[in-house]
């Protein structure tokens, strides 16, 4: 037995706030603190601060400080478990763990404690983590903030009148709060980059496939397939954290290790100077606020003062609208995998009402094409498929120009909490203008449909006191080139926080 001091009073309270995932493993492994101290530290600011944020929604400190002693008698034997020896962390409430419930914020899963872990927490957990809780999401992860019938909502804490974003708010707000020094996420809908973004931390969508999800939910519990647009990747407050953290999220698990090997390429790029960039920033579909976009465009401005090549304008002459209507049909065939049949039919039947009486009561008509495809043939989603194929193939010229294309994430800074109505009848304000919620989702769907990788990187506060990120995407595959342009970016605009 350990008898190190597992006192939380051991780590000075929020001490720890300023340091790197990397930072912390380091200290651990030269013994400056225990993992039980660690451990201990982070369940005092839990107790400290989670009740204003409820970014935590379950913890299980008993078996974590189990694990943190023997991550400790490890270290006395010379042990090393890897990059992560002795961290804890928090997981989003879409992963299935050992021991923890794992709801995806509907009631129906309120009782479900699985009997392993989720393939992505298992990767995390075999590089040394210690999982001690689990984060907030909406119901099913279907909506950009986070809030459900079980656990409540979750306050972004910058501005607790605001939400974190969602569906992996309640990840990014433990990041940002000090609560957690690492999260897992996932992302179909922005659900990793608008957190990121309204939070001020880092977030990486991954190339669609190169991360598993089995474990997750939705879909329901024991599914084995990939499903389409949907992917896991890390949250962190540093960019060197989530390429740590990425790097162990994509090693081969045991069924295809025997099989294949996946070669991810590191950026050559040593300075922003060595990138060639395309700027997209603006668009119809998805106006972004004017300080928004002032500080996008001092972005493009800066780097082309530290000697980048910045294009600025669309790609191969597409908008905003070419990529996310067939999202929307691809998102919309995704969803109905994981609803009840009663779910489908109240959908199906409200297509027709909503055709004629939508302009009447606002319903974008964008976004009815996610609600009829909620019973589209297979025929219908081959078709879709097709022309995601066609656009993947027309975006290739532009990454043979442009090794990154920067864009926002979304058009406002973090909203306030905005719970009533159904997601299409919501509305959010943009330059003083009353505008669709939907449009929340647009600048997002470029990445998703493609399956290419895109980092969420913080970029800037605003006047009103609220961060604001930069969406950093490049060709599939090309995620180290995010991950290392969001480093650089970082090293150029500092670390920002509340």
């Amino acid at each position: 037995m350990s008898t190190a001091n597992t006192s939380s009073s051991a780590i000075p309270a929020d001490s720890l706030n300023a340091l790197s995932a990397e930072q912390i493993v380091s200290k651990i492994k030269a013994q400056a603190f225990s993992c039980q101290d660690l451990l201990a530290y982070y369940e005092a600011q839990y107790q400290k601060h989670n009740s204003r944020i409820n970014a935590i929604v379950a913890t299980n400190f008993d078996e974590a400080r189990k694990r943190s002693i023997a991550a400790d008698e490890a270290l006395k034997n010379g042990e090393d478990w890897g990059r992560l020896h002795g961290l804890p962390m928090t997981i989003k409430d879409c992963f299935e763990v050992v021991d923890m419930p794992t709801t995806a914020g509907n009631p129906i899963y309120k009782e479900h404690y699985p009997t392993q872990n989720a393939e992505a927490v298992q990767l995390l957990i075999n590089a040394g983590a210690v999982v001690f809780g689990k984060t907030n999401v909406p119901l099913n992860a279907g909506d950009i903030q986070s809030f459900n019938d079980i656990y409540g909502t979750t306050n972004n804490p910058w501005d607790i009148s605001k939400t974190p974003g969602g569906s992996s708010g309640g990840a990014a707000a433990a990041l940002v709060a000090g609560l957690s020094p690492i999260e897992l996420g996932s992302d179909i809908g922005g659900s990793i980059r608008t957190p990121s973004h309204w939070c001020g931390v880092f977030g990486h969508k991954p190339s669609h496939g190169i991360v598993p999800l089995k474990g997750h939910i939705p879909d329901a519990p024991g599914t084995l397939a990939m499903p389409d647009l949907g992917v896991a990747g890390p949250l962190a407050k540093t960019p060197e954290d989530l390429s740590i953290l990425f790097d162990i999220l994509t090693t081969p698990n045991e069924p295809v290790s025997d099989g294949w090997a996946l070669t991810l390429n590191a950026s050559s790029k040593q300075s922003l100077s060595d990138y060639k960039i395309l700027a997209w920033f603006d668009d119809p579909a998805a106006p972004v606020e004017k300080e928004l976009r002032q500080r996008y465009q001092t972005l493009v401005e800066t780097l082309k003062d530290k000697g980048a090549h910045v294009d600025e304008g669309s790609p191969a002459n597409l908008a905003l609208v070419d990529f996310y209507v067939p999202y929307l049909k691809l998102l919309g065939g995704e969803i109905a995998t994981s609803m009840s049949t009663q779910e489908r039919i109240k959908a199906m039947l409200l297509v027709p009402l909503l055709s004629v009486i939508g302009r009447v009561i606002g319903f974008p008509a964008t976004f009815m094409n996610t609600l009829k495809s909620l019973r589209q043939t297979h025929r219908s989603w081959k078709k879709t498929n097709e022309e995601r194929l066609r656009l993947a193939a027309r975006l290739q010229s532009t990454f043979d120009e442009y090794d990154i294309i920067l864009m926002p994430v979304v058009p406002t800074t973090a909203i306030p909490h905005n719970q009533k109505d159904d997601i299409p009848l919501r509305k959010i304000r943009v330059n003083g203008e009353t505008r669709n919620y939907t449009e929340l989702f647009p600048w997002i769907s470029v990445a998703t449909i493609l399956g290419l990788p895109a980092t969420s990187a913080p970029l800037a506060v605003t006047e009103e006191g609220m961060p604001m990120n930069v969406q950093i995407v490049s060709r599939k595959f090309k995620d180290k080139e995010t991950l290392q342009f969001a480093t650089l970016l970082h090293k150029l605009v500092g670390t920002i926080a509340p």
